[in-house]
This record gives C-alpha cells, sequence and structure tokens, in this order.
C-alpha cells in the first residue's frame, strides 16, 4: 500500500491503546479459586486415579459451580479471613502433587505454583511451612490475572489486559492535499499491559526500516522521548521530537534551560546576562560566575548555581545539558507548530476501536490477541487505502 499510493513515511507519529482479552475480572479470592478449580477440573479429567487421593472437602469446596459462587460472596470484613483459608488449600494440593512429575508437567498445576510465588511469603518452621499474603503493594504488576489468559498482565493506569504499539504516517500538508494523502500505520506490536512505553520506540524504528518505511521524524510523548530513545533514535538517523523527561519546570526555581547554552553546551550567560568567568568540561560541566555578581543578584535564592570559596558554581552532566537545551526548545514556537500534530494519533486510536472493535476482543492469550490486533489494523490500513482511491 505504501508503494502504490506513494506514501510519504518520512513523518510518523508512535501511541498505546490499551485492550482487553476475553476474560473477567477477577479480585485475588477469584484468582485462586479459579485457578484451583481449573487444576481440579483438568486432573479429574487426565488422572482419576490422583484425583481421587484428594481430600473430599477440598473437592466439594472448588469443583461445583455452586461452591466458586459462593466465593463471590464473602464480605469484606472477612475477605482477608477467606484468602488466608484459600491460600491454605492451594498450598496444599501444591505440596499433594509435588512429587508426581505427570501433574507437574500440567499447565494448571504451573499455575498453582506461580500464584504461591506471586501473592505468598512462604516461612519454614518446626512446625510447618507458614503462609502470609503479601500486601497488595508487593504484588508484581506482570502476576496472574486470570487463569483463562495467562498471559495478561496488569497496568497501573489503565488496568489487566494488554496494550497495542501503533505507528502511523501522518502529513502535515495543506488541508487540500492533506485530504487525497494516505495515512498509514506502518508498525502494530501487541504487549502485555505492564510494558513501558519507553522500550517500544527503539523496536519501532528498527521494525520499519526492515520494511523500508521507516521515519526520519517521529512524534512522541515524553514516555518514549528519553535521553537514551533520543540518542539512540539518532544512531538510526531519525529525529524524535518530544517534551522532554523529568520533573516539570518549577516556575518558582531557575533551571539549566534558564542559561543561554552554546552548541558545544557550555554556560555562555545566566539568565540576568552575566558571562561566567570561566567554563570547564571534565566528567561534568563546571561554569564558574563572579562572587560580586552572584552575591547580590535577586535570583540568588532560586538559581542553581551554589557559592564555593571564591565563586559561584553551576555542575551539571552530559545528559543535564541535553534536557535542557530540549526544554529550551519546547517553549519555542517552532517546537509547538511541529508538536500539536501527535495529537491526531488519539483519531486513530479512536477510529481503531470504533471501526474494528480493538479493545474488547473475543480471544484470549498472547498470540490469539497479536493475530487479531494486527489483522484489525490492517484492516483499518484497507479502509484508509479505499478511501484514498475513491
Amino acid at each position: 500500500l505504501a508503494k502504490v499510493f506513494k506514501v510519504d513515511t518520512d513523518k510518523q507519529r508512535i501511541d498505546s491503546v490499551h485492550i482487553k482479552s476475553n476474560m473477567r475480572r477477577l479480585g485475588r479470592i477469584g484468582i485462586f479459586t479459579s485457578s484451583i478449580n481449573k487444576f481440579l477440573v483438568n486432573l479429574k479429567r487426565g488422572h482419576k486415579e490422583l484425583f481421587d487421593t484428594i481430600d473430599e472437602s477440598i473437592t466439594d469446596k472448588y469443583l461445583s459451580e455452586k461452591s466458586l459462587q459462593c466465593f463471590s460472596m464473602v464480605k469484606p470484613s472477612e475477605s482477608a479471613k477467606t484468602l488466608k483459608s484459600v491460600s491454605a488449600d492451594l498450598f496444599n494440593l501444591v505440596e499433594h502433587f509435588k512429587d508426581q512429575p505427570e501433574v507437574n508437567a500440567m499447565h494448571s498445576y504451573k499455575l498453582l505454583d506461580r500464584i504461591i510465588d506471586e501473592h505468598c511469603n512462604l516461612t519454614a518452621s518446626e512446625e510447618g511451612t507458614r503462609i502470609d499474603i503479601k500486601p497488595p503493594k508487593e504484588i508484581p504488576s506482570d502476576s496472574l490475572q486470570n487463569p483463562s489468559d495467562p498471559d495478561a498482565t496488569y497496568s497501573g493506569h489503565k488496568g489487566q489486559g494488554y496494550q497495542v504499539q501503533i505507528m502511523e504516517t501522518y502529513s502535515d500538508a495543506e488541508e487540500n492535499k492533506k485530504e487525497k494523502d494516505l495515512r498509514l500505520i506502518t508498525h502494530v506490536k501487541v504487549e502485555q499491559a505492564h510494558e513501558s512505553d519507553a522500550h517500544a520506540l527503539i523496536p519501532a524504528i528498527k521494525d520499519t526500516r526492515e520494511r523500508d518505511v521507516s521515519p526520519r521524524e517521529v512524534l512522541v510523548d515524553a514516555a518514549y522521548g528519553g535521553d537514551d530513545n533520543v540518542r539512540k533514535a539518532e544512531k538510526e538517523s531519525v529525529e524524535v521530537v518530544a517534551p522532554a523527561m523529568g520533573d516539570a519546570q518549577n516556575n518558582d526555581k531557575l533551571h539549566l534551560s534558564d542559561f543561554e547554552l552554546s552548541d558545544k553546551g557550555t554556560i555562555t550567560a545566566c539568565p540576568i546576562g552575566h558571562a561566567p568567568i570561566e567554563t570547564k568540561k571534565k566528567k561534568r560541566f563546571v561554569a564558574a560566575f563572579d562572587l560580586m555578581h552572584c552575591k547580590g543578584c535577586p535570583n540568588e535564592a532560586v538559581c542553581p548555581a551554589k557559592r564555593g570559596k571564591k565563586r559561584y558554581y553551576l555542575r551539571y552532566g552530559a545528559k543535564e545539558m541535553r534536557l535542557a537545551k530540549r526544554r529550551a526548545y519546547e517553549q519555542t514556537e517552532a517546537f509547538v507548530d511541529r508538536y500539536r500534530w501527535r495529537a491526531g494519533v488519539e483519531a486513530t486510536m479512536s477510529e481503531f476501536d470504533r471501526r474494528t472493535g480493538v479493545k474488547q476482543l473475543r480471544v484470549r492469550g498472547l498470540k490469539a490477541v497479536r493475530y487479531s490486533a494486527t489483522m484489525k489494523a490492517l484492516g483499518l490500513n484497507i479502509l484508509r487505502a479505499a478511501a484514498a482511491w475513491a
């Protein structure tokens, strides 16, 4: 499509969208009980003689649907007690079959073992193994969310499921010409929900390069635009346009970006206009300012330059210098005019969901979710191409 429609891929933008597979949202009690039920059903089906060795109180509690429904009606005041009881049952099942190779190889048994590792602290003593439930903040974000979809993970911002990285072309041409241009999705990658956007940019650039649709300029938000990503992208001959990472500007204090910097990264003047007496670069940059200029300066209390024995010194590293230059550039009209085109990717995400239903899939598992989301993105490209052709 890029070749036939002569799509200009030099300018692109990337963002991610959270999607869900066909699974129910479960709390911790639900994860424990559903996993036990899944294991018991599979064990009864594949190893009946081993299933018969389990205490009937356990099978009666977890095997029938009626019994499982009781766990969904547990009062909040009793949830901690119920969770402790359920975790003890789960651990007993793991211990009961730990020396059975045929059971150890079962996928549902491995899920029980995974839950113990992710949700429980085990302490050995003379009386036996003590099981303590980890507090919620200690549960890793890549922990099991539902035994029916072991690949789904958790995002603190968006919840359970997966995310899709989407990179597309865009045009900043005049409106009448832009209508004839085909905006093409050039990269699709499905990831687990806990993955950080910071790790998605460079693989996306390399992926598009392999198919001859790579960008020269890519618009991203701050999560993608870390200093490491910007430098790695430069090696791929790609310019990253993004707000700088780090603390937001504090209007009550001066920052390195308020100083005038040369192309080499040395300070040429302070915010008031005084040039440093001396600048050095060893492991870090050092700018020395006249004591008489700084001592009575109205900005002395908020200036990052600190007083030494003879002068005021401002020390900063190469990374801080690069971020300061980026922050200074962010305040210009040129940056605002370039970066405003990134907002268009939100319309693509909305269209991706509205026309294909990608946010609520009818499949489970990373492999099936990846296939489904990729085919839906391809379908969106075909629809766009048809509209451009028409």
